[in-house]
């Protein structure tokens, strides 16, 4: 069964403040999606985003944000967010380049296999309905 999506971006920082830039590739594979998100590290390498539509007109895109280790997946609508309903409702932020991302920390995954799982369910359905049901 072919995959949905139609795109992978990462964006990418610089240290040296050179201006960020976005590579897309177009209708990647699994292994390229979980390249970039192993990649993530919240500062060079913050966002990873996959959608089913033309990048440039997709506000539907599923957004992996944060690295090392901490990592917020959500829709870009807010219809999704990941959240542990027992978790603490405090702000953090990831995300530390440029204005970062704020979210609570029940938002916030730590557990690499997990958010792999459901950015994969994302990836072969294209949809957020199943998100759920893989945490």
């Amino acid at each position: 069964m072919a995959s949905p999506i139609e795109y992978l971006n990462v964006v990418r920082y610089f240290r040296d403040a050179r201006p960020w830039t976005t590579e897309t590739t177009a209708k990647p594979t699994w292994n390229q999606v979980e390249a970039a998100i192993r990649q993530m590290d919240n500062y060079c390498f913050p966002i990873v985003q996959l959608g089913c539509r033309d990048p440039d007109d997709d506000n539907d895109s599923f957004n992996v944000v944060g690295g090392d280790g901490r990592l917020s997946l959500f829709h870009f609508m807010a219809e999704w967010l990941y959240d542990d309903s027992s978790g603490n409702r405090s702000e953090v932020r990831l995300w530390e380049s440029d204005q970062g991302y704020f979210c609570c920390e029940c938002n916030v995954i730590s557990d690499l296999d997990l958010a792999l799982r459901i950015t994969k369910k994302y990836f072969e359905t294209g949809s957020y309905d199943e998100l759920d049901a893989v945490i």
